[in-house]
């Protein structure tokens, strides 16, 4: 039998991967309740990010973990049920519109921020306000999110299994990847395209590697398959207070993940903003002043916001240049790499040039999904030449370093 929520994971762990007939038992419930959880492996990823203006680079870095092939399974599968519990609730509430992340909508970012930008554009005057959590998942209040999971269940106490994959996400252990690097033999182990484990959980405690439990009552790691399910499911009675509150006013209210834009006529800005702090503040978590993005749309003004990888301003809307740096810097990898490639097979007498379909199928508008048929579908629906313009140079450039490769 498959599984829609199963999939393969080709990363290394303390445990192999797993396959459908693990899957079949982690639909067990009384498995699952009796389960012994492995730690999860940490580490911090540093993204890039440019502001217009400021020739200064910034990065933001995000903890993530990720767990065993076998935990992973089993969250999967809840995270499944919880994100289909989630989904009736928000038709029976009114908010299939205002919560769009971690869902399967049928819709893509693109459409998403250019539902924004009509709403903005359709206003004679109107503030855009972009807000961002501080510390999110860091901050994810245990008791409060233990409250929201019997809701949704529909139950007084958690059952057994739930109860074992809510601990296992609040109560998590953890093991530094950079550790694991470091050490002579599981360091070769977890780059090795091997499928067998990285190392024992004795072996880790025997080369003094710490595994670091979560001291605190509130904290859920991000990156599991469960996270983004559970991170929706805390923000429940956020997102129904404030959409309430959103329509008696006509304004429109988008929550994605830990990213909340309201859109409003200005003589409720004072209204809107002070239930949303408020809200988040019932619910131990945070909104920032300094981060709080804000624009004035109307007849006289021009200003920009920033929403779901864009630019948009009253009279148009384009990709990020961000968004548009990291692509090309992807290309020239992937170029330089097909090149090393190319030569060692000319070299050897396999080939006699180098080979070019791959890199043509992942960067260039031939049919698949990838940035250039996004871009494109993005430019579509905004209507935008702009973001038109943008993509074609950038498909140019990928398109000159390709030729190159059999110049």
């Amino acid at each position: 039998m498959t599984h829609p929520w199963f999939k393969t994971r080709g990363y290394r762990h303390f445990d192999a991967p797993v396959g459908a007939t693990y899957a079949g038992k982690a639909c067990d419930p009384a498995f699952v309740a009796k389960h012994s959880w492995l730690p999860l492996i940490h580490y911090v990823k540093r993204t890039k990010r440019y502001k217009s203006g400021d020739a200064k680079t910034v990065y933001k870095d995000r903890s993530i973990m990720y767990a065993s092939h076998r935990d992973a399974c089993i969250l999967s599968r809840y995270a499944h049920d919880l994100t289909e519990r989630l989904d009736q609730h928000y038709q029976l509430k009114g908010l299939d519109r205002h919560v769009i992340a971690y869902r399967k909508l049928g819709r893509a970012n693109y459409h998403f921020a250019a539902d924004a930008y009509r709403f903005a554009k359709s206003k004679n005057q109107c503030v855009v306000l972009c807000f961002d959590v501080t510390g999110f998942f860091d901050n994810l209040d245990h008791g409060l999110l233990k409250s929201q999971l019997k809701g949704v269940l529909g139950v007084q106490e958690l059952p057994r299994d739930w109860y074992a994959v809510f601990r296992h996400v609040t109560k998590y252990r953890k093991v530094e990847r950079d550790a694991l690097k470091a050490h002579d033999c599981f360091g070769a182990r977890l780059e090795g395209r091997s499928r067998e484990p990285i190392a024992t959980i004795k072996e880790v405690i025997a080369a003094g590697i710490p595994i670091v439990a979560n001291p605190n009552r509130y904290g859920i790691p991000q990156g599991t398959p469960i996270s983004s399910a559970l991170s929706n499911l805390y923000m429940l009675a956020v997102d129904e207070e404030m959409a309430r509150e959103c329509e008696t006013v006509g304004a429109l209210y988008r929550r994605y993940s830990d990213d909340i834009l309201i859109i409003f006529a200005p003589e409720h800005e004072a209204q809107l903003a002070s239930a949303l702090k408020k809200a988040m503040a019932n619910h131990k978590l945070e909104i920032k002043d300094e981060k709080t993005e804000r624009a004035v749309f109307g007849p006289d003004t021009d200003a920009l916001f920033q929403y779901l990888g864009f630019n948009i301003t009253r009279g148009s809307a384009t990709i990020r240049p961000s968004s548009l740096a990291r692509q090309w810097r992807k290309a020239k990898r992937s170029i330089k790499r097909t090149k090393q490639l190319g030569a060692k097979a000319i070299a050897a007498g396999h080939a006699s040039k180098v080979y070019t379909k791959r890199l043509r199928r992942r960067f260039q508008p031939i049919g698949t999904r990838n940035f250039s048929s996004y871009a494109r579908n993005a430019a579509d629906e905004f209507g935008s030449k702009a973001i038109r313009r943008q993509v074609v140079k950038l498909e140019r450039m990928v398109d000159r370093a390709i030729r190159d490769l059999n110049a």
